[in-house]
């Protein structure tokens, strides 16, 4: 189970992060590994996002929002998989599950308001059964503080599933969940779910993780 943040879709390097995660995904499929990617919705959910707030749009209404702009992502990344990839973009828990059963890798958005694309990660993760949840991000791994804040954070190569609940924010509002949210956490504390945080700009980091080797980033511990 990879996690894609939105924000690869937003860097200058986007083309060849995605165009890397296609290949990496594409090759350990052809050697029998099973996929399933979530993908966020990105800078341009936000934007869509915060416009909609500004006229007065209620919470639930700019989560559809950012799902829809997430399932567009998720269009895309599985385009880049060609025929690997289940088409169309399932929208539903039970969509997923009728993809799954097709051997083919599935790429999911978000799916339904107030629950973020880490919760949806989490719970097909679970409901798969998944040996690993990669949570590709916009940083390195998980931080003792926030490395954008703070130059001086220091990475952390493993955290307790308790030390990374503290470390979480506490504002959950539609376009603004951030590095994971207590909803995934608690999904993937309740089935010990093996999870990792890896940088969705180095490939080679993420193919290490899946293949079980050393890799920058953090791993969750419990």
């Amino acid at each position: 189970m990879i996690k894609v943040t939105g924000k690869a879709f937003d860097s200058d390097e986007v083309s060849g992060s995605l165009l890397s995660l296609a290949d990496i995904v594409g090759r350990k499929h052809d050697e029998g590994y099973r996929f399933a990617l979530v993908v966020g919705g990105g800078r341009r959910a936000r934007e869509y996002i915060e416009l909609g707030r500004r006229l007065g749009l209620s919470e639930g209404v700019l989560d559809v929002i950012g799902i829809e702009v997430s399932r567009v992502n998720a269009l895309l990344l599985a385009s880049l998989l060609g025929h690997r990839a289940y088409l169309p973009v399932p929208r539903s828990v039970d969509e997923f599950m009728r993809a799954w059963t097709s051997g083919r890798v599935v790429v999911v958005g978000g799916l339904q308001p107030g629950q973020s694309t880490n919760a949806v990660a989490a719970v097909i993760a679970e409901l798969v059964g998944a040996d690993l949840l990669v949570n590709a991000t916009d940083v390195e791994g998980v931080y003792d503080s926030d490395p954008r804040l703070n130059p001086r954070a220091r990475l952390l190569r493993e955290v307790r599933v308790e030390d990374l609940e503290a470390l979480l924010s506490d504002r959950e509002m539609a376009g603004r969940y951030e590095l994971f949210d207590r909803v995934a956490l608690n999904v993937v504390r309740r089935s010990r779910i093996n999870l990792v945080f890896v940088s969705a700009f180095r490939a080679g980091e993420i193919l290490k993780a899946i293949e079980g080797g050393e890799f920058v980033g953090t791993r969750v511990v419990y």
